[in-house]
């Protein structure tokens, strides 16, 4: 599934991962993350993440799987109990515990579901909850494959921007094809094709008419081109810079044709 990888992620950078469907994006987030035993695993700060140090702690890697629905155990009959689950996997102490989840809650905006039965949330919902568990542990490295593809696109914006925030707390690796995320938090963008890497740099210069056939734009923003070419969408007052960033991000990945 991939061929001769071998990538450097810089601390607090962000680097988003594309390609065509079938090219390798999932599995390598998951060698990355170190959970697949016949690859070697990730070294994060020189440590190997599956190893320990000396004093019982280890990296702390964070995945929000494209299967999220795989991620909420359905045991903890509340929103803020499954947050909480993974912080007392670490041991954290409970008032420790309880200030984080109260604190990814509030990042997240889930306030309103937090005393909800996880069994009864939509997907969306469902894809911010594993998202809110992801933070609670404050990973050294956050892994998303396609963090985006259940939600709406209001949602989708903000969660844009709160990954924007992230890059200044946590290395980021995101497989995603979607443009704007990909202009609005990417430092550098890696392209797949048959599971190795044709292109790694800056998202201006990783998309180019030798990669452009590679990168599969998600329905809906063909859909927005088209739309937007015949003059039926306008830009919204509230939210001038995210169209702005939105049609540099569609211009970038069709190459200006």
């Amino acid at each position: 599934a991939l061929s001769n990888i071998n990538l450097d992620i810089n601390d607090m950078e962000s680097v988003v991962v594309s390609g065509l469907s079938g090219s390798g994006k999932s599995t390598f987030c998951l060698a990355a993350a170190g959970l697949l035993e016949t690859f070697p695993a990730a070294v994060i700060q020189g440590e190997v993440v599956r190893h320990k140090r000396d004093d019982g702690s280890s990296p702390v890697i964070s995945v929000v799987l494209q299967n999220f629905y795989s991620q909420i155990t359905y045991l903890r009959s509340t929103v803020m109990e499954e947050i909480a689950f993974p912080c007392e996997n670490l041991g954290l102490p409970r008032q420790e515990t309880a200030r984080r989840v109260a604190e990814v809650i509030e990042k997240i905006r889930i306030g309103h579901i937090a005393d909800r039965n996880p069994l009864e949330l939509s997907g969306g919902e469902k894809q911010k909850v594993v998202l809110a568990a992801a933070l609670a542990v404050k990973p050294d490295l956050l892994i998303l494959d396609e963090p985006l593809s259940q939600l709406d696109p209001e949602t989708m914006a903000y969660l844009g921007d709160i990954r924007a925030e992230l890059r200044r707390e946590m290395s980021l690796l995101i497989a995603e094809n979607d443009p704007y995320l990909t202009i609005k938090v990417a430092d550098r963008l890696v392209v797949l094709s048959d599971g190795s890497v044709i292109a790694d740099g800056p998202p201006e210069t990783a998309v180019n008419p030798l990669t452009e056939s590679h990168l599969d734009l998600p329905a809906w923003t063909e859909c927005m081109v088209q739309a937007s070419g015949k003059g039926l969408i306008k830009p919204k007052a509230e939210s001038p810079s995210y169209e702005l960033d939105y049609k540099k991000a569609i211009t970038a990945l069709r190459n200006a044709k």
